[in-house]
């Protein structure tokens, strides 16, 4: 049995639970390894057991560790294990996570079993990386890194958004995968933080912000860099100085300890004195792991704090409407004392 799944049987006895119905995809992949479409995770306090149906038989000879593993009929749920939860009274699920169907299916066949709402657990102790996770992170930053060098000598009049991110996507697939759909956004559409790439011809004095992140062994990178096509808009210029500040002024508290609200504020009262505070509507960064949203959160709201081991997004963002938008994002690693970079790209101002 591995590590993480010992993790969480505590997890369990300090919770009251009897057993932990996981299932979410990626907190599996995260405990045992399976990377198919369609499994679930059963763990006790002194066992763990994987679910799967006949197409992934032969995967799970060599993806999954540290439990055993059955194959079921396709819907799991249906022909849930019922002999595997008898001596299961509290039995956790994943709230989040859990259909209301599938969990009416499981409540007909457990009669006797109380379900027990959870938060998830997984998730908690996935935020904590390890250097063997750190490193694939790292991995595909570079990968991201490399590719967003390799495009801005494409970046011209007359391309299209789309142009440049299906040619992003098509390098990312060489190496790996796009994390999520990449955004390619110009002149009045960077005023949308997740603007889609569209037909919109990039034309001279466009400010273009590129989000980007690549996929490698499961592990996910996210960066974004604002560029300029020719010489910049005054106010544009204003704009990037501003958002670059911000967020230099957020990475200077960023250490473990430090209320991820407080980091969040950093950034936005540093936009609040440049005037601009009005044009940054979203939390100032995430956790980045297995999915590219992931805890802690770094917004005005959260109640979290930063912890060693944490890697997080600083993305301070100014969106204009009708005019345009700058944002700036690296990824950094919350060391003992402080944190890592994980990004290299410049942040000074490009016009190309």
């Amino acid at each position: 049995m591995n590590r993480r799944i010992r993790t969480l049987q505590k997890m369990l006895a300090r919770e009251k639970l009897d057993g932990f119905l996981v299932t979410s995809l990626t907190n599996i992949r995260y405990l045992c390894g399976f990377t198919g479409s369609n499994g679930m995770m059963l763990v006790t306090r002194t066992k763990a057991m994987f679910y799967t149906d006949f197409r992934y038989q032969e995967q799970i000879k060599t993806e999954v560790k540290g439990c055993s593993a059955r194959v079921l009929e396709r819907d799991l749920y249906a022909s849930f294990p019922v002999e595997d939860l008898k001596n299961i009274r509290r039995l956790g699920v994943e709230k989040t996570h859990l259909t209301l169907a599938r969990f009416e299916l499981l409540r007909q066949q457990l009669k006797k079993t109380k379900f027990i709402p959870c938060r998830d657990l997984v998730l908690e102790l996935r935020r904590k990386k390890s250097p063997e996770e750190l490193q694939l992170i790292i991995k595909a930053q570079r990968m991201t890194e490399r590719v967003f060098r390799n495009i801005l000598s494409l970046i011209k009049p007359g391309v299209t958004e789309k142009d440049l991110a299906m040619e992003i996507e098509f390098q990312f697939r060489r190496a790996g995968e796009p994390a999520f759909p990449v955004i390619v956004a110009s002149g009045e559409n960077a005023a949308k933080p997740h603007a889609r790439p569209g037909g919109r011809r990039l034309r001279r004095g466009d400010c273009i912000t590129f989000d980007l992140g690549c996929r490698i062994d499961g592990y996910a990178s996210d960066m974004t860099r604002t560029v300029f096509l020719g010489s910049p808009d005054p106010q544009m210029r204003q704009v990037y100085e501003a958002v670059l500040t911000a967020q230099q002024e957020a990475l200077e508290i960023i250490k473990p300890g430090v209320p991820c609200k407080l980091v969040d504020l950093a950034a936005r009262d540093s936009l609040l004195r440049a005037g601009l505070a009005q044009f940054f509507g979203h939390g100032l960064g995430h956790g980045v792991g297995l999915d590219v949203h992931e805890q802690p959160s770094l917004a005005k709201n959260s109640t979290q704090t930063l912890e060693s081991g944490d890697v997080v997004t600083v993305e301070p963002g100014v969106y204009i409407p009708d005019k345009g938008g700058v944002r700036i994002e690296d990824m950094v690693f919350l060391t003992r004392n402080g944190c890592l970079n994980l990004t290299s790209v410049s942040k000074k101002m490009l016009i190309l």
